[in-house]
């Protein structure tokens, strides 16, 4: 069984073989490269490479392409990012909609995709990974839902005064960058990839579950349901992390396929909620105990993953962003640690 069936058996509530391994690799698989994340980000060969060759080194059972994940959008909006120098992350500098008192959407012109933007140079690093690889594991894109590309364009803060004072103008923003997000995800689709749409903006409790409710899910709903409407790839998943127990039914009403909880979620209520779904949960461990080897820690954590999901037949291995730093032989000894588990 490969880690595309043992995937597909797992989704649709069956045993797998084994329990599937997914750790959220990102920059750390610039450090496999040898190179940093920012010359890695801007360079789709070398984007593609990082993903295969992390694949190659770890073995893990779905594989993410991305890097800064929540700056190709922002940047083709308009947000100057940094360099990513060293072991950094490139990072959102400016907020293009922040400079003046009251939200103004109508400022915003669609990113087209090629000369000036990362969009066309991604779709490219995400079509070479899914001809390498895609017959024997899922390969996702990411990219940033539309609510953290709102955060990105008019700054946190600002964003939650507006959804009290001109929610006319939030929704506004949002149907904009909606419409170009779905736009950017048929064109990775058409590639053979799922869509990872990750909302981590709109992680609890940065927002209330009534917030996620009116500005999160429409949005995230709309891209997921065309997308599985329109293509065989993997099914689309909206990422967040997080404790995601109150937000269950939300989940299923934006027709996700992927949930990620950490260790604190309540199991019992995402049993309950998604029986008879198709609807994958990770389990994820904090990764910075994984970087400064947390052990008698990391046992703990694993450990209580392992009881809460215990009749889980759609339960996978996981763990937050894995850090550049991250030593190699950190992560495996932590895939061994899920393995001896299940």
């Amino acid at each position: 069984m490969n880690s595309k069936e043992r995937l597909q058996c797992i989704l649709e509530g069956k045993p797998a073989d084994r329990t599937p391994f997914v750790p959220s690799i990102y920059e750390h698989g610039a450090a496999v490269l040898g190179r940093s994340p920012g010359e890695v980000s801007r360079d789709g060969a070398l984007m593609a490479q990082a993903a295969l060759e992390s694949y190659r080194r770890y073995g893990h059972d779905l594989v993410t392409v991305g890097m800064d994940i929540y700056n190709i959008e922002a940047e083709a909006w308009g947000c100057a990012i940094s360099a990513g120098q060293g072991t950094s992350v490139p990072g959102v500098l400016t907020h293009p909609l922040a400079d003046r008192p009251e939200l103004e959407p109508s400022r915003l012109r669609q990113p087209v995709a090629g000369a000036g933007n990362r969009l066309a140079l991604f779709v490219a690093a995400v079509a070479q990974v899914t001809a390498a690889i895609g017959d024997d594991v899922w390969v996702y894109g990411c990219l940033g839902g539309p609510f953290s590309q709102a955060v990105e364009l008019r700054g946190f803060d600002n964003l939650i005064v507006d959804m009290y004072t001109t929610p006319d103008r939030v929704h506004e923003l949002l149907e904009r960058l909606a419409t170009a997000t779905l736009e950017h995800a048929r064109r990775v689709s058409e590639k053979g990839a799922g869509i990872y749409l990750y909302e981590s903006w709109a992680t609890m409790p940065l927002i209330t579950v009534d917030m996620f409710r009116d500005y999160v899910v429409p949005y995230n709903k709309r891209i997921t349901e065309r997308i599985s409407a329109e293509y065989p790839a993997p099914p689309p998943a909206v990422i967040m992390g997080g404790n995601v127990t109150l937000l269950a039914d939300l989940f299923l009403d934006m027709g996700v396929s992927l949930v990620a909880a950490d260790y604190l979620t309540d199991f019992a209520v995402l049993r309950e909620k998604f029986a008879g779904r198709q609807v994958i949960v990770r389990g994820c461990v904090d990764p910075k105990m994984i970087e400064r080897g947390d052990w008698e820690g990391l046992e703990g954590m694993v450990e209580q993953l392992k009881h809460k999901s215990e009749g889980m037949h759609n339960f996978v291995w996981g763990c937050g962003c894995v850090s550049y730093t991250t030593p190699a032989e950190h992560l495996f000894r932590f895939k061994r640690l899920c393995a001896d588990m299940r």
